[in-house]
């Protein structure tokens, strides 16, 4: 049966706010997984992109040479750098209580659903708050990474690839393929091309799989 992903991505999303709800100024300052992005400017990507007009964001692409990663670096950043940390929440729940709408609502709900559990732990990884993820929004991730887009990059990591998860009954690709093994929310977070969750995998597809880690330039989802 297909996954729930509004569903789960609303879970998703209320889960993270609890969690930021109880950050302190240094934590929301502290730098995330993602190069270059501190955890403020993670948090208002996803704010920005569930509130910002297509048109507001199409202003800002162009504004900056017509990269997409840049515009949403830059939009980023400037509601992170102008508004505290209880703001930056407040638009977060606001664009993430139920359907996505705004520029949010053009990216498929799975792929929506899975950049909130991968920047959720984008966020708690380096501030050293791990969680216990439930089986259910694990299964949904790794279902859709071989069906998300091009600028999320885990369809083409996991190409000629068997995948399979060690902590929940999960496989992916045909028997005979190199072999990457792991907790299911390490597969994740490598997958979408988090360097530092290839210490936690094996298999003979690990060096694969480190030379196509690079595919991820930006540091987040898109």
């Amino acid at each position: 049966m297909q996954p729930d992903y509004q569903a789960l991505m609303v879970s998703e999303s209320r889960d993270l706010a609890s969690l930021l709800e109880r950050l302190s100024a240094e934590q929301w300052d502290a730098p995330s997984l993602c190069a270059g992005w501190r955890v403020k400017d993670v948090v208002a990507h996803m704010a920005v992109g569930h509130t910002m007009s297509v048109l507001g964001f199409g202003a800002a692409v162009v504004r900056n040479g017509f990269r997409v990663n840049a515009a949403s670096y830059a939009l980023a950043t400037s509601y992170a750098d102008t508004h505290s940390g209880g703001e930056i929440l407040a638009l977060f729940r606001e664009g993430t209580a139920g359907a996505p709408r705004a520029a949010a609502r053009f990216v498929p709900i799975r792929e929506l659903f899975t950049d909130h559990l991968v920047h959720h732990q984008d966020i708690r990884r380096p501030l050293g708050l791990p969680r216990l993820i439930t089986v259910d929004r694990l299964e949904a991730a790794l279902t859709a990474l071989p069906t998300l887009s091009s600028r999320v990059g885990s369809r083409r990591r996991m190409a000629g690839l068997r995948v399979v998860a060690t902590d929940i009954d999960f496989a992916y690709g045909e028997q005979g393929r190199p072999e990457l093994r792991g907790p299911s929310e390490a597969l994740i977070m490598a997958l979408t091309g988090r360097a530092e969750a290839l210490v936690e995998l094996s298999g003979g597809a690990l060096p694969l799989l480190a030379d196509r880690v690079p595919l991820m330039t930006t540091g987040v989802l898109r």
